[in-house]
């Protein structure tokens, strides 16, 4: 999922302006073959949000242990391969540590109340240097579809109970009809075997 992703970062990053039905319906097909769980576009597109909630969460623990005081085991929580590459991908790092002015090359707000519009010693960045790192703004909505998917969820279970039963009543079938073709070539060879003796 994050190979895929990593292909297309203005999605991974939600700053993707458009249609996006086609990519997520390519992700469900890349996804689905390799076994369960089998989900729709939609889904999938819930599980890579809930993954990067996940990520940021360790972040943020991590960036809290760091100023912790007092004694106790240490709360960091390690990332693995794929969180490393889901939080330089989406720049998880940068939200949870927030981005001042300053490190784009304008002083900040303070800055410029605290020097009551003196000259700052900073020089500022020509425009086309200049990198503008605008997240879009979070809109936290309840799963309001959270019904819907668990609906779906059990038909699909359902549906794949259904398919290992036909596939168990297939087996059947073809054991029974191995069975029957060794009958049946067991009473060709004694009809072979009578017919011979007879001429």
């Amino acid at each position: 999922m994050v190979t895929l992703l990593e292909a297309e970062p203005d999605i991974a990053r939600a700053q993707f302006k458009g249609d996006q039905t086609w990519f997520w319906a390519e992700m469900a097909e890349n996804l689905n073959p390799l076994g369960p769980p089998v989900r729709t576009p939609d889904i999938w597109r819930r599980v890579w949000f809930d993954y990067k909630c996940a990520v940021k969460k360790k972040l943020r623990v991590n960036k809290k242990s760091l100023t912790a005081t007092g004694g106790g085991p240490c709360k960091q929580v390690p990332l693995n391969e794929v969180e490393e590459r889901l939080a330089n991908l989406t720049n998880l790092r940068a939200t949870v540590a927030g981005n001042s002015a300053r490190s784009f090359g304008m002083p900040s707000v303070v800055d410029q109340n605290n020097n009551n519009n003196e000259q700052t010693d900073l020089e500022p960045i020509p425009e086309e240097e200049q990198q503008v790192c605008v997240s879009p703004p979070v809109k936290r909505t309840k799963r309001k579809q959270t019904e819907a998917v668990l609906r779906q969820n059990q038909e699909m279970v359902e549906l794949m109970k259904n398919h290992i039963e036909i596939q168990k009543k297939m087996l059947e079938l073809q054991q029974e009809t191995v069975i029957a073709l060794r009958e049946a070539t067991e009473q060709l060879k004694i009809a072979n075997n009578r017919m011979n003796n007879v001429e």
